[in-house]
């Protein structure tokens, strides 16, 4: 009230004119400015006989205090403002990552020009702590733990294949789906129990043998010592499209019906959904429906649902 009672006087010339358009009593508005003189320590003002006008500290003052009052004036039309605006914190399985990045820095910026994106990747056991330790606005998440910190919605449900190079295929003879029992007399090289992944492995009955698993929690990694033969590993297949295409690997899938993972969509239950969260959060689904339909993602089963194995654990509350 100080700053604006200042500005009235500079733009009304007189203390009576600036108190009639602020709704003051003179003796008041004559208070709000002698405590905001002292309160800043110098004379802000000259009266003389036919009104004020402003010292030099108080055209300064006065220049720098518009544009604050402004915005404190268009605060509640921002708070109804429609456009996505602001910055959003995404947390993505690292596999997801590039296949998001070139639609969410291009097409959604196009789209939403005032909407700012950071994208941070890791294993889903990671991306869960950095969503439920408020690092993250919202989060692409594998079998997302039940939580009341988290309101999550599916996205997809992702087949989960085995790979390795050709040469392994003798460890599983035959065509066709592996049955999740023979995953315990394989050389694999998995995430830590942590991860979706492997939480959606051992929901399917999955018991790797500790004395031939390896437990890696780096993405690149994995794939290394995969393409050195060190073993197998299990991963979805839309961060197998490189090795899909070449020779060197053979890839099978787990299971009949084929196992795979819920891929949810999450954030926290209490941060409000802004038009900039509704805009991400539609661009997410819309652009996994295309990573779908392209076959880099896999397609959703007919009947919507996934294998018992990989339904359970889940977050059951929709995201906003």
């Amino acid at each position: 009230m100080r700053l604006r009672s200042l500005v009235a006087i500079a733009e009304h010339g007189a203390f009576s004119r600036a108190a009639s358009v602020l709704g003051l009593a003179q003796p008041s508005l004559s208070r709000q400015i002698a405590l905001l003189e002292q309160e800043v320590g110098r004379p802000l003002l000259y009266r003389h006989g036919r009104g004020a006008r402003l010292t030099e500290d108080g055209r300064r003052l006065v220049e720098a205090a518009r544009p604050l009052l402004a915005a404190l004036d268009n605060l509640p039309a921002s708070l109804d403002d429609p456009v996505p605006r602001g910055q959003v914190v995404l947390g993505v399985p690292t596999f997801m990552s590039a296949h998001l990045a070139a639609s969410l820095f291009g097409e959604l910026r196009q789209r939403h020009p005032f909407l700012r994106i950071r994208l941070v990747d890791g294993f889903s056991g990671f991306v869960n702590q950095w969503l439920t330790e408020g690092r993250l606005d919202i989060a692409i998440l594998y079998d997302s733990r039940r939580s009341r910190a988290i309101a999550a919605e599916l996205l997809a449900q992702e087949e989960l294949l085995l790979f390795a190079r050709r040469r392994r295929a003798r460890d599983l003879p035959g065509e066709g789906p592996v049955p999740v029992s023979c995953l315990s007399r394989l050389d694999l090289v998995l995430p830590d129990p942590q991860h979706g992944l492997r939480r959606a492995l051992h929901r399917a009955g999955a018991h790797p043998d500790p004395a031939r698993l390896l437990e890696v929690d780096s993405l690149a990694a994995i794939r290394r010592l995969v393409e050195l033969d060190i073993g197998w590993s299990v991963l979805p297949r839309a961060a197998l499209t490189r090795e899909a295409l070449d020779r060197r690997y053979i890839l099978r899938g787990i299971a009949d019906p084929p196992l795979r993972a819920r891929l949810m969509v999450a954030m926290s239950p209490t941060r409000p959904a802004t038009p900039a969260l509704r805009a991400v959060l539609a661009h997410l689904h819309a652009t996994v429906a295309r990573l779908q339909q392209s076959g880099i993602m896999s397609p959703l089963p007919v009947d919507g649902r996934g294998p018992a194995s990989s339904a359970h654990g889940s977050a059951t509350q929709k995201a906003p």
